[in-house]
């Protein structure tokens, strides 16, 4: 058995152990932190099918940005956590998990043959661009559905954060009416020795 096929079965392995727990855990900020770890463990899947591109835009635009914004709505809306686990566990779950990651990334860099998925011929290698292919038939075919996609996330927040402020009283509002009929006995309270 070869390095890539330990690692495929290292990754999938991994990404249906997290996909499990993710519909089990009650928390849903580690839900969100073991969606990280699936999407993260997904593109080293692409990365071994030769598609670095779309790995890279795993990584990049549903790590980085979308999951930033599962985080942000679900601290926004400050959902109460019961915290009944002790701290040496959680420091025990983050160190494995980073372990985990850190060899999947080592045997994905060292031991995969990256210089194969490029075209040996010149001619071939000019014609063959995942990004410039994948980039044409996006803003071509798709374009439609691209901005629909922008829309929505971009309702998506402002609905969250409308969702969020209703209900909230302003505490820093003045009012200059009020300001204004204000006299010394409504403003001013003398406290003596006895009353402390």
């Amino acid at each position: 058995m070869d390095i890539i096929t330990i690692l495929f079965y290292l990754v999938t392995s991994v990404i249906i152990l997290s996909s499990m727990s993710l519909v089990i855990l009650n928390n849903t900020v580690h839900a969100a932190l073991l969606l990280v770890l699936i999407f993260f463990n997904s593109a080293i899947l692409w990365l071994m099918l030769k598609a670095e591109f779309l790995a890279i835009v795993l990584v990049l635009v549903y790590v980085g940005a979308v999951l930033v914004l599962f985080l942000f709505v679900i601290m926004l809306l400050d959902i109460p956590i019961k915290k009944n686990i002790s701290q040496k566990l959680y420091l025990l779950f983050s160190v494995t998990i980073s372990i985990i990651m850190f060899a999947e990334l080592y045997m994905v860099i060292f031991y995969h043959d990256f210089v194969a998925s490029v075209p040996t011929s010149a001619n071939s290698a000019l014609e063959f661009n995942n990004t410039y292919e994948i980039g044409l038939s996006l803003f071509t075919n798709y374009i439609f559905s691209f901005e629909i996609t922008a829309f929505i996330l971009l309702v998506a927040i402002i609905a969250a954060i409308a969702i969020n402020m209703t209900g909230r009283q302003r505490s820093l509002r003045q009012d200059p009416g009020k300001q204004i009929l204000e006299n010394k006995k409504s403003r001013l309270k003398i406290i003596k020795d006895e009353d402390l």
